[in-house]
């Protein structure tokens, strides 16, 4: 496979720039897009109870509104990177506004508290970064979690051979451009299903379901 030549951009940019676009991208591109952001809260116990829960990358936060139908009373920290992303999900729940705390900050580097969540959520967000970003992301996942909580995760999973073309050409596209190690770009670089158990066994998590494939596109749950 060729390495296409493409702009690269700082992820919150990315994101802003796009933000008024995002959910119908998100609807053009997702495989059966309703029964997959239904899917994502379908491991959640129905509650009434104030639970705490953390969405990563939450972006417009299309997942919410399956949350809260689990969750009606959930407190929801909401981290994304793009304010434009941001500023639409807070218009959507406005009705919510007490039970959303937003938070513009990039979830790799914002500290969770230990021991706080009893769910936390990721969807279509964690592609873009290398194996030992992901990994010291899952272990602060797996601390930040309460005895019993749970992590799922949303995302795009492709086989191995695909996985290490990503992976080249994120260095070929990175080669070409003076970028600051210090920021997040945005570029493609999902992973294995392989890939992704050994990352959560190296991570402590030692239960791991499925709950949704269909093509690039799989929802996982991880204790």
């Amino acid at each position: 496979m060729s390495i296409e030549k493409i702009d690269i951009e700082e992820m919150g940019n990315f994101f802003n720039l796009r933000a008024d676009g995002y959910e119908d991208h998100m609807k053009n591109t997702v495989k059966s897009f309703d029964k997959y952001y239904e899917l994502i809260s379908h491991p959640m116990k129905y509650t009434k109870e104030r639970i705490s829960i953390l969405d990563l990358g939450c972006g417009t936060g299309l997942e919410i509104e399956y949350i809260l139908k689990k969750a009606p009373n959930a407190e929801i920290t909401c981290i994304d990177l793009s304010k434009g992303m941001l500023n639409i999900l807070e218009k959507k729940y406005k009705d919510n506004k007490n039970q959303i705390n937003i938070i513009n900050e990039s979830y790799l580097e914002y500290p969770f508290n230990k021991c706080k969540y009893d769910y936390i959520f990721s969807v279509m967000t964690m592609h873009h970064f290398l194996y030992d970003e992901k990994l010291n992301l899952y272990k602060k996942i797996k601390q930040s979690l309460k005895t019993n909580g749970m992590y799922i995760e949303g995302d795009y999973v492709v086989d191995e051979e695909h996985e290490e073309f990503c992976l080249e050409r994120r260095e070929a596209l990175l080669k070409d451009i003076k970028y600051d190690k210090s920021k997040i770009y945005h570029i493609d670089i999902p992973f294995s299903f392989k890939t992704q158990k050994k990352l959560f066994k190296e991570a402590g998590f030692n239960d791991f379901n499925m709950v949704f494939s269909q093509g690039e596109h799989q929802i996982y749950t991880v204790k």
